[in-house]
């Protein structure tokens, strides 16, 4: 595989990762209509920034084995 389609690949995924998570964040924040979580995390709600920090994590590693 020579370098121009080793870079492309990269992209490629980068950019599938990006729009999976903030489509995964769209979508659990239209789920959660309870909550609002920029005005959480602006009132220093630690349950709620690990919340998300798990979330996030979680879904990186989802993206990540599916975009291999």
């Amino acid at each position: 595989m020579d370098f121009t389609n080793y870079v492309s690949s990269i992209l490629i995924s980068l950019v599938v990762g990006l729009v999976g998570f903030i489509v995964a964040y769209k979508l659990f924040d239209w789920l959660t209509p309870g909550v609002n979580f920029s005005d959480q995390l602006n009132a220093d709600n630690r349950a709620v920034a690990i919340f998300l920090a798990g979330l996030f994590i979680g879904l990186g590693l989802l993206l990540g084995n599916a975009v291999k």
